[in-house]
């Protein structure tokens, strides 16, 4: 009755994203598929192709997993992950909002926190990348790129999906393929004029159902 209770709460929120177990634990090493993954938890389509995107539990972790068909390497395509830790959705990035832009050279990666309706980088730096580093605070991210698209596979930690009682973590994701120059999100409210905004405002984030 409570599970039932939360599926209907989530439903009044908008989109949903149901967090599934994994089939068998994954192999973390940059490449995701459907014989690892399953059926697709969502499926974008884009110029390039249908990105697939897979989000599991397994233990203590919680894998989010994408394949990008994409002939025409560049090393800015990219695929943005918005979390919303607490399920405030608040209208503005705030303290528990987090943001990573992964892009297809990793090295180019941005990972952003809410501050006071902003996104804010680590120290306050703009020109802050990741590196060489692959893993943060609870989190790690491998990729794959061959000439025919790239692949993506990032382990949370649990508490990433752990909100308080009564409340849905918030999700977003959108993706840039420079040729052609295309952006798609995921969710897509009808009032949203470009993808890009969505990522600005987690209240038009989905639930993840646990």
């Amino acid at each position: 009755m409570t599970m039932m209770i939360l599926v209907v709460a989530a439903g009044l929120l908008g989109d949903t994203l149901r967090l599934a177990p994994a089939m068998r634990p994954p192999v973390f090493d940059g490449t995701a598929s459907a014989e690892e993954y399953g059926a697709p938890s969502l499926e974008l389509h884009r110029p390039g192709g249908v990105t697939s995107l897979w989000l599991r539990r397994d233990s203590s972790f919680v894998y989010l997993a994408a394949t990008m068909p994409d002939s025409s390497f560049y090393w800015g395509d990219d695929l943005v992950v918005s979390l919303d830790v607490h399920g405030d959705r608040d209208s503005a990035p705030g303290h528990f909002d987090f943001q990573w832009y992964f892009r297809r050279v990793l090295d180019s990666s941005v990972v952003y926190r809410g501050d006071a309706g902003r996104w804010r980088a680590p120290q306050d730096d703009p020109d802050w990348r990741l590196g060489s580093a692959r893993a943060g605070g609870g989190w790690e991210v491998r990729s794959v790129s061959t000439g025919s698209g790239w692949s993506l596979e990032v382990r949370f930690d649990a508490e990433y999906f752990t909100p308080p009682a009564g409340r849905f973590t918030g999700l977003a994701v959108r993706l840039y393929d420079d040729d052609p120059q295309s952006w798609v999100a995921w969710p897509s409210p009808a009032s949203v004029r470009r993808a890009t905004e969505v990522e600005r405002h987690p209240a038009m984030w989905a639930a993840v159902i646990p």
